[in-house]
C-alpha cells in the first residue's frame, strides 16, 4: 500500500514537473545563513542522496516512547554540525530512529527533490527557503495541522508566523529560525565623530541626518542602499508586508505614498556626495589600472566598513557571518530599520521553514523530528549551547540564531547569551509587532510577477519618469497579474488537498 502511495506521488511529480518546466524554472532562494548550521563540510563519504544511520548511542532520559525512522535530507556543507545537534534528540526520543540523507548544498532544492521523488526515495524532514508554493503544487509537503492542533508549545510561536506558511487553511512547514532585516551602526565612529549614538526606536529622519553628518573627506555614512527602499516602505506603512502586501485582499499598495517617500530618500542620499560609499567603485577604473573615488577616499584594497570608516551598514542578520569578524574590535550594534515616527519601528522578520514531505513512513515521528528543529524549546536550547560554546569550533561564524519561539525558557536563554548582540535581542522582544519581509518565499510566481514588476518600476522612476505615476501604474498592473496568479495557485491546492487525502488513506 506505501508503495502504491508513492509510486502515484511520483507519477503526478513527473506530470507537474513537466508542466512547471514548460513556465520556466523555480526560483532559488537566500540562503539565511547565521541561522543555518552552516560552516564545516562533511567528514563523511557517503554517496550523496544515500541514507547514512547515524549510530550514536542515546544517553540520558527519554521523553519519549515514539518510535519510527525518519530519513532527514541534509547539506553536506552542515553535516558535522547536524549530526552533534541531533544527540540531544536521540537522548529525547531514543526510539525514533534518525537515517540522514546526505546531498550536495550548491544544489537547489526544487532540483534535489524532483531527483529524489523520481527514484521514488523522497526524505521526511528537510529545511528550505525556496519560494514553498512549488513544492506545495508538486503535492510533496503533509499538512501539519493534525500535529498542530494536539502540541501545547505551539502556543509560543506568533500565529503570524504559521499564517505565512499556510495555503487554503493548512500549515505546510514550520517557522526553522528568524532573520531581520536591520542595519548596523558602529559605535565607536560616532564617539570620533562626536555624534551621539542613535537610540533603537530612531526615527527615519535621525537615520538621515546621522548619515549626513558621517560624511566627511575620510568617512562615509553608509555602505550602500541596496533594498533600503523595500524596507523603509514597510516602515512608513506599518502593518503591510514586503511591498506593501496585505495578506487579507491578497493585493499590493503601492500609492499609499510610503513607496514613492521611500525612493526619495534614497535619491536624497544619492545626492551627498562620498555618503554612499559603494556608489563611488567604478571597476571600470580598477581594471585598467587606475584608481577609483573609493580607493582615493579608503586606501587601495581597504574595505571600508572593515576599516572602521563607515558609520551605518546596510547588513542585516544573514550577513553575521562575514561582518562580525569584519568588525572584530570594534564596538557595533545591529538596528531595526529606522521608522517615521520615533518609537514606532516593527522588526522585519524573514523566517526560513522545515518542512515534512508527503510520504513520511512514520508522520508522528517525522513530526517530532520537525519540531525539534524549529520552534522546539529542546531543539532550540540545544542548538543554542552549541554555538554559545562554539562547540567542535563549528561555530565561529555561525554564532547564533533567532528563535521563532517566544517560551519563556527560550527567552531567557537568548537574551542571556552573550554571543547575542543587544539590538537582536530589542527586535526579538518585539516580535509580537513585526512585519513579514520575505513573502518571496511563500507566494507563487512572486519572481516572474511581483519582483519584475517592481524592478521596472525602480528603473523607471531611476530614469526621471514621475514616480506618483509609476506607482500608480505599478500596483494596478500588479494587482491584476497576482490576482490572477493566485486563482489559479488556489484551485490547484484545493485539488491538491483532495489528492494528498485520497492518497494517504489508499
Amino acid at each position: 500500500m506505501k508503495r502504491k502511495w508513492i509510486k502515484n506521488l511520483a507519477a503526478i511529480t513527473l506530470t507537474m514537473s513537466m508542466a512547471l518546466c514548460a513556465c520556466g524554472a523555480p526560483e532559488g532562494g537566500d540562503s539565511s545563513g547565521t541561522g543555518t548550521p552552516s560552516a564545516g563540510d562533511s567528514p563523511e563519504n557517503t554517496e550523496s542522496g544515500t541514507p547514512d544511520t547515524d549510530t550514536q548511542e542515546p544517553a540520558g532520559n527519554a521523553v519519549s516512547d515514539i518510535s519510527g525512522t525518519v530519513v532527514f535530507a541534509v547539506r553536506d556543507s552542515v553535516m558535522e554540525q547536524t549530526r552533534l545537534y541531533l544527540r540531544d534528540f536521540k537522548q529525547l526520543y531514543p526510539n525514533i530512529q534518525v537515517e540522514i540523507q546526505e546531498f550536495s548544498g550548491s544544489d537547489d532544492l526544487y532540483t534535489y527533490l524532483t531527483n529524489q521523488a523520481t527514484a521514488q526515495n523522497m526524505p521526511d524532514v528537510v529545511y528550505g527557503w525556496d519560494n514553498l508554493s512549488t513544492f506545495a503544487l508538486q503535492n510533496w509537503i503533509y499538512p501539519l495541522d493534525e500535529f498542530l492542533e494536539k502540541d501545547d508549545e505551539i502556543q509560543y510561536v506568533p500565529q503570524s508566523f504559521l499564517d505565512g506558511f499556510t495555503y487554503e487553511g493548512k500549515v505546510y512547514a514550520l517557522p526553522a529560525w528568524l532573520q531581520f532585516s536591520c542595519l548596523a551602526v558602529n559605535k565607536d565612529l560616532c564617539d570620533e565623530l562626536n555624534l551621539d549614538v542613535p537610540s533603537y526606536d530612531w526615527s527615519i529622519d535621525e537615520f538621515i541626518q546621522l548619515a549626513k553628518d558621517a560624511t566627511t573627506n575620510t568617512t562615509s555614512g553608509i555602505n550602500h542602499v541596496g533594498s533600503l527602499e523595500q524596507y523603509l516602505m514597510q516602515e512608513f506603512q506599518g502593518i503591510k508586508g514586503q511591498w506593501g502586501y496585505d495578506s487579507e485582499t491578497r493585493t499590493f499598495d503601492l500609492t499609499n505614498g510610503a513607496f514613492e517617500k521611500s525612493v526619495a530618500i534614497l535619491d536624497e542620499l544619492g545626492k551627498v556626495p562620498q555618503l554612499v560609499a559603494d556608489a563611488m567603485r567604478d571597476q571600470s577604473v580598477l581594471d585598467a589600472g587606475g584608481v577609483d573615488d573609493y580607493s582615493k577616499k579608503f586606501g587601495a584594497n581597504v574595505d571600508g566598513v572593515s576599516d572602521g570608516k563607515i558609520l551605518i551598514i546596510n547588513a542585516s542578520t544573514w550577513d553575521d557571518e562575514w561582518l562580525n569578524p569584519s568588525l572584530q574590535g570594534v564596538n557595533w550594534d545591529y538596528y531595526p530599520i529606522p521608522a517615521q515616527v520615533k518609537g514606532e519601528n516593527r522588526p522585519i522578520v524573514h523566517a526560513d521553514y522545515a518542512m515534512m514531505l508527503s510520504t513520511a513512513r512514520d508522520p508522528e515521528a517525522a513530526f517530532q523530528l520537525l519540531k525539534y528543529i524549529t520552534y522546539g524549546k529542546d531543539g532550540i536550547l540545544e542548538r543554542m549551547e552549541l554555538q554559545n560554546s562554539n562547540a567542535n569550533n563549528l561555530y565561529e561564524n555561525n554564532r547564533f540564531t533567532i528563535p521563532v519561539s517566544t517560551h519563556p525558557e527560550v527567552a531567557e536563554a537568548f537574551k542571556a547569551s552573550e554571543n547575542v548582540p543587544e539590538g537582536i535581542k530589542y527586535m526579538y522582544d518585539h516580535l509580537d509587532i513585526a512585519v513579514k519581509g520575505d513573502y518571496s518565499k511563500v507566494l507563487p510566481d512572486y519572481w516572474a510577477v511581483i519582483n519584475d514588476s517592481i524592478y521596472q518600476a525602480k528603473v523607471r522612476i531611476g530614469e526621471g519618469e514621475d514616480a506618483a505615476s509609476v506607482a500608480r501604474e505599478t500596483q494596478e498592473k500588479l494587482n491584476e497579474s497576482f490576482g490572477a496568479s493566485w486563482q489559479i495557485f488556489s484551485e490547484k491546492m484545493q485539488q491538491v488537498q483532495k489528492d494528498f487525502e485520497a492518497m494517504r488513506n489508499q
